[in-house]
């Protein structure tokens, strides 16, 4: 769409609709409040360097008005190394730090941004705002569910800190525009929704046991609040200690909480839901190989959402055996689908967004692709007090989806096609998605009768996000589950956090 289309699409009868999609906000101290440079400028700190970070750290070197990178943080020296002497060849010259502690005695730090791997996330955005910075973390918001709601406390208690979490999709036009357009009533009611990760993934490989960690790693600090123990993979992309640890359990979630979870934030805002499901099921396994990994390559989560069922799936493996390319569901491959009565929309990995009707017809492509926006939003946010896109409580809650179906996986056992059809037999979503996995797996030559886990369906309390129900025994397994509550190691220990905001002065 033109600009000028976009325009008189707001100013039509679905512009209410647009107007309550955007209109959540979250106002911090008073405007002007802002500390920056002797120039006006917001000093920002990167952390954690790799990949996201780097991304990060171009933007504030020089591409984002009103805001500058002042200083680095990175356990791993050489990489710290290398995004200095980046840096150098860009004409900026931060500060570097090793251990994130020092970084926020700095008065010369206005602000964090955070992506270092997952199972930092809470801590970091909780010290950050205790030592008066404003935060930008990336997502997932967290390692496990209770540790989440203590940052989402600590951005309560310190209400003059900007918090604003990456999930840049809420900064996509593209997808309010498809948000306001289903909720305008012209697709009729939603049906279901589905969101998709099928992103080939290939095996790490199989060590004989613990493995070296570089000596450019300090390795406690690499671990913090996670259980300290030697590494137990070495692929030759990513070495003993880098990217894969996101396969193991102690640090990471799988795909769904790497990707997933920007899928399954976009399916919970179209339903509206503000809160958790009343169950949650999951189904799988780790198919195709046998490597060091823990989490599943293939995933299948029902969220009993009472507006209408949100069904999440994961493929690591290609569409068949010997091919590259990944199956694809109506054409979209990392996405959401929202399937109402009279159409639906497919909203694509770069947050555009497609309008079809029941004949698979184009009604409306929304294709500006805005979320770069999403680092302005940010400096924007800081500038103005007042956060409009990643609200923390919303990174929150997407988050907890994505925990809730691993955990529901981690309590399951192997099961039979045949028993796991008929147990879910009474979910027409979950059957056909179950249906279209198993078609999945047999393309890539997994026998018939290889076990799929079946977890337990697990009731939700959504006030508090622990698992309530009759049986005791999964109820006692799924809350002392460390992806529900794992409090950390030692100096690296999680706060527990009063949310009552801090007196002033």
């Amino acid at each position: 769409m033109t600009n000028r289309t976009r325009r008189d699409f707001l100013q039509t009868s679905i512009l209410g609709a647009a107007a309550a999609v955007a209109s959540c906000h979250r106002s911090y101290g008073q405007v002007g409040a802002v500390r920056g440079s002797a120039n006006g400028d917001i000093r920002v700190a990167v952390v954690g360097l790799r990949t996201k970070g780097l991304e990060h750290m171009l933007e504030y070197a020089g591409r984002l008005k009103g805001a500058r990178l002042v200083a680095l943080c990175d356990c791993d020296r050489e990489i710290l190394a290398a995004r200095q002497a980046e840096c150098g060849k860009l004409g900026v010259t931060p500060a570097v730090f090793r251990d994130y502690r020092k970084l926020l005695e700095s008065r010369d730090v206005d602000a964090v941004v955070l992506a270092p791997p997952n199972h930092h996330h809470s801590l970091m955005t909780i010290w950050a705002l205790k030592a008066g910075k404003d935060v930008y973390v990336e997502k997932p918001l967290s390692h496990n569910i209770w540790e989440g709601r203590q940052a989402v406390a600590a951005a309560r208690k310190y209400p003059k800190n900007v918090v604003q979490a990456g999930m840049q999709n809420r900064s996509s036009d593209d997808i309010k525009e498809a948000i306001a357009y289903v909720r305008s009533g012209q697709l009729g009611r939603i049906q279901w929704v589905r969101g998709l990760c099928y992103k080939q993934r290939d095996s790490i490989g199989r060590t004989t046991g613990p493995q070296p960690v570089p000596a450019a790693i300090d390795y406690d600090l690499w671990t913090g609040p996670a259980d300290l123990t030697p590494p137990r993979r070495n692929s030759p992309k990513n070495g003993t200690v880098h990217y894969d640890w996101h396969w193991f359990w102690n640090y990471g979630g799988g795909d769904i909480c790497n990707q997933g979870v920007h899928q399954l934030d976009i399916a919970r805002w179209f339903l509206d839901e503000p809160g958790l499901p009343p169950s949650v099921i999951s189904f799988g396994g780790r198919f195709g190989y046998r490597d060091d990994a823990e989490t599943p390559n293939t995933l299948v989560t029902a969220f009993d959402y009472p507006r209408a069922p949100l069904i999440f799936e994961v493929r690591g493996l290609p569409a068949k055996a010997g091919m590259q390319a990944m199956d694809a569901y109506r054409g979209t491959r990392i996405g959401v689908i929202v399937q109402c009565e009279g159409g639906y929309v497919a909203v694509s990995e770069t947050g555009t967004a497609v309008i079809y009707d029941r004949q698979h017809k184009i009604l409306r492509k929304l294709a500006e692709s805005t979320l770069v926006t999403h680092y302005a939003n940010f400096v924007r946010g800081m500038q103005t007090r007042q956060v409009f896109t990643g609200l923390i409580e919303d990174c929150h809650l997407s988050t907890s989806l994505c925990h809730l179906a691993n955990i529901s996986y981690l309590l399951g056992a192997g099961t039979s096609p045949g028993a796991l059809a008929e147990a879910i037999r009474a979910d027409a979503s979950s059957r056909e998605a179950c249906e279209r996995m198993l078609d999945h797996l047999r393309a890539n030559g997994i026998p018939a009768g290889e076990p799929t886990v079946l977890g337990p369906r697990l009731p939700i309390d959504a006030a508090s996000g622990r698992v309530v129900g009759p049986d005791p025994t999964i109820r006692a397994a799924a809350n002392a589950c460390p992806i529900m509550r794992r409090t950390g190691r030692g100096a690296f220990a999680i706060p527990v956090i009063d949310d009552r905001p801090v007196a002033a002065g």
